[in-house]
């Protein structure tokens, strides 16, 4: 049986650590589900890689920063990939539905998007036989999720959600210090990342 091919949709900074035209300043600089997927194809564990975004026009910068960031330093791993929309579009928000069309059923997508798009994307995706990897929150509302759900059985494919920091070192710091201050009646957190949706 041949590897799947693997949509990743998203261009940013969780995928290609790509973010207002250069490299993340997070721990994030070179991506996560980028270079995952390059390592996995190295290993054979996939086949072909795609990615989609809003906006083509950025490709050739995304390409260079894989290149000098993950490529040059990590013998040479090979960090192509096709693309949607085309390099010279400007901004087409339903390009998603192309590279999604461009897969056979039994493939699988990444969603790393705002989150108003996760359902949306994930339900088209469903719908045309694709497993779907969500990072979370997956959808906004019970109903969005409750579709999903029924879709994905439906169709018989896998959709998973994806909990990213809960495995962060600094979360994880977090809660075990948080054990330690006993007993408290009033507690306040701020999220310093930002939000755009």
């Amino acid at each position: 049986m041949a590897p799947l091919n693997v949509l990743m949709v998203g261009t940013g900074e969780y995928t290609t650590g790509f973010v207002d035209g250069g490299m993340s300043g997070s721990d994030k600089r070179v991506g996560v589900v980028g270079l995952t997927l390059f390592d996995l194809r190295r290993r054979g564990k996939v086949g072909k890689l795609s990615m989609v975004g809003t906006s083509g026009n950025k490709y050739p910068a995304i390409r260079e920063h894989l290149q000098k960031n993950i490529s040059s330093v990590y013998n040479n791993l090979d960090v192509s990939f096709n693309s949607f929309p085309s390099d010279t579009t400007t901004r087409d928000a339903d390009s998603y539905k192309a590279a999604v069309d461009a897969l056979s059923p039994g493939d699988a997508i990444t969603i790393f998007t705002p989150d108003s798009t996760h359902y949306p994307i994930a339900l088209y995706a469903i719908k045309c036989d694709i497993h779907v990897l969500i990072t979370k929150p997956a959808v906004k509302l019970l109903s969005e999720h409750q579709e999903l759900l029924r879709e994905a059985r439906k169709h018989n494919v896998f959709v998973f959600i994806e909990h990213h920091k809960r495995f962060d070192p600094a979360y994880a710091d977090a809660r075990a210090r948080a054990k330690t201050l006993g007993n408290f009646n009033y507690f306040y957190s701020y999220m310093s990342q930002p939000n755009s949706s």
